[in-house]
């Protein structure tokens, strides 16, 4: 029985999205199901096609059209990491964001930066931004040393 009100709970949620935002959210599960499949079973020159210039930034400034975008694709990211049964780590939301903004022709760069913690154990992690925007991957980036920048 609570399974079936959180169903229907969740679909009356979905139902009051907008048509776009279900599009972007449709489109970001896709993408997402691509790129995890490619991470674990293809080459990783096929990855490091979809990365783009090494050491590159792109700052263009945005219209406001392009920031609009650039919210409602943080919202389907987000939704994207909720609902897909698989482990989307900072690394696949990452390239899932640029790969649907590279479809639409807006500029972005996907960082890699890693750090160490009290443990003196090393992490990494993995964001994008859009001309300054910060896209996926928020956190305290201070504490990361970056190590390569794509654009």
């Amino acid at each position: 029985m609570n399974f079936f009100k959180t169903i229907l709970r969740k679909l009356r949620t979905f139902t009051k999205i907008p048509w776009y935002q279900k599009l972007l959210f449709a489109e970001a599960v896709v993408t997402s199901c691509i790129v995890k499949f490619t991470l674990l079973f293809l080459p990783f020159g096929i990855v490091v096609k979809w990365l783009g210039t090494t050491n590159a930034e792109e700052l263009r400034s945005l219209s406001k059209e392009q920031i609009v975008l650039v919210n409602n694709l943080r919202f389907a990211i987000k939704l994207c990491d909720r609902y897909v049964p698989w482990p989307t780590e900072c690394y696949t939301r990452s390239l899932t964001a640029k790969l649907i903004l590279k479809r639409r022709n807006q500029s972005s760069t996907i960082y890699f930066g890693f750090c160490r913690d009290n443990s003196g154990k090393l992490t990494g992690h993995a964001w994008l931004k859009s001309s300054g925007l910060v896209v996926t991957g928020f956190c305290d980036f201070s504490k990361f040393q970056v190590h390569s920048v794509f654009s």
